[in-house]
């Protein structure tokens, strides 16, 4: 059966929707055919070889070595493949999402070079802030975390020494609209 065939196959069966995957060498899933309906059953399918379709019983297994380290179930958008912490921000993503076709992501080889050269494209900014803040770091002790769950360890306090910042107008004329340069400790 061929992509456009699925189509007919899904306007017979209108309860069901179809979504159809690749993989290319480089062992990565990309999206074929994504189905326009949300159906009461969704069936994922992967297409080998251009010949053969493989049935998908759980797309966030296929997916969790592509797209996150974390080791559990992981709910994935079909559509982009990107992957997100619960169901309700997948929701709030296919608001935006629905509206596009599927894309396969291929990035350049590596070591190439990517350069900017549509200069006459960029847009002016009237003004242009350059801020700098600079702080001592002192060590600090901390508690034993738990292992069994998700935390940051704080190993050092920033005190602040000083803050630098220049606001300038991108007319060569004009003066600087702000300057503020303050060390110590209350720089801020």
């Amino acid at each position: 059966m061929s992509l456009q065939a699925i189509d007919k196959f899904e306007r017979l069966n209108t309860e069901i929707s179809v979504n159809v995957f690749g993989f290319d060498n480089i062992s990565k899933v990309y999206p074929l055919r994504i189905s326009k309906f949300k159906r009461q059953k969704e069936i994922d399918l992967m297409l080998l070889e251009n010949k053969h379709y493989c049935l998908v019983k759980n797309l966030s297994r296929l997916m969790s070595i592509q797209t996150s380290k974390h080791h559990g179930e992981i709910v994935i958008c079909r559509r982009y493949l990107n992957h997100f912490p619960n169901e309700k921000t997948l929701e709030k993503h296919k608001e935006n999402c629905q509206n596009h076709d599927a894309i396969k992501i291929v990035l350049p080889e590596e070591g190439s070079v990517l350069e900017f050269k549509n200069h006459k494209h960029l847009m002016r900014v009237p003004i242009v802030v350059y801020a700098d803040f600079e702080s001592f770091t002192k060590p600090i002790d901390s508690c034993q975390p738990d292992p069994d769950r998700s935390f940051t360890k704080a190993y050092q306090k920033h005190e602040p020494s000083g803050v630098y910042f220049h606001v300038k107008c991108l007319d060569k004329y004009s003066e600087p609209i702000l300057y503020k340069n303050k060390r110590g400790r209350k720089c801020c």
